[in-house]
């Protein structure tokens, strides 16, 4: 069952959630379009509905709606729980299904996301820890079906935590000491472990991932 990404106009936005900002939950039950892109979700799935913000062109999660059934040419489902998020941060790690990330010139953000796309499995364990969605906000298929981030949560570290809770907001690239590290993580049997990868340490990057997934089967 697949999960897509549907966006929302700036009109149609406004004349249904006038007011509305990030925090404020938008008890949206339907999505009105008749887009064949739509169509691999009558077998099921969930629709993250978004929306281009001005003036700064800020991404924001609207809704997520689940239960999903068209009819009359619009898509019907049960009253949205998720709280309307800005996800303007996360935008380079959004790489949808087909591997392919958003790419968009000034100005032209909404266009780029005109066409329905199905996200990949992490950039919707992204979407809804960004959200702060509760558990029973995804019945269909719950963030805890992905992977599972195994990263412990270390508040004194000098570079960014990577822990479930942080890293939403981490970048891919950090420096500290003098010293440059890329974001890097190991996965198996739907668990993973994020780490920092020291930069001059990248030649060496697959014996580096072989010791730290050691760290990991321990923990599984």
């Amino acid at each position: 069952m697949p999960d897509m990404l549907a966006i929302i106009s700036k009109a149609v936005f406004e004349k249904e959630a006038a007011g509305r900002k990030p925090g404020d939950v938008l008890p949206l039950d339907r999505y009105r379009s008749a887009s064949k892109h739509l169509d691999p979700l009558k077998s099921g799935g969930r629709l993250f509905l978004v929306t281009v913000r001005p003036p700064k062109e800020e991404l924001w999660l609207v809704a997520v709606l689940e239960g999903l059934k068209f009819k009359d040419d619009e898509w019907q489902a049960s009253p949205n729980r998720v709280p309307i998020t800005n996800l303007t941060a996360l935008i380079p790690r959004i790489r949808f299904e087909s591997g392919k990330g958003i790419s968009a010139a000034k100005g032209a953000l909404g266009m780029s996301l005109q066409t329905p796309r199905a996200l990949s499995a992490e950039d919707v364990t992204l979407l809804l820890q960004a959200s702060g969605a509760p558990a029973g906000a995804a019945t269909e298929a719950p963030v805890a079906a992905g992977p599972i981030n195994l990263t412990a949560h270390d508040p004194d570290s000098q570079l960014p935590c990577l822990c479930k809770r942080c890293l939403p907001t981490a970048p891919e690239h950090a420096k500290t000491g003098g010293m440059a590290f890329t974001r890097s993580k190991v996965e198996t049997e739907g668990k993973f472990l994020y780490y920092w990868l020291p930069d001059e340490l990248l030649p060496d990057a697959p014996t580096v991932s072989k010791s730290v997934l050691g760290v990991l089967l321990n923990r599984v």
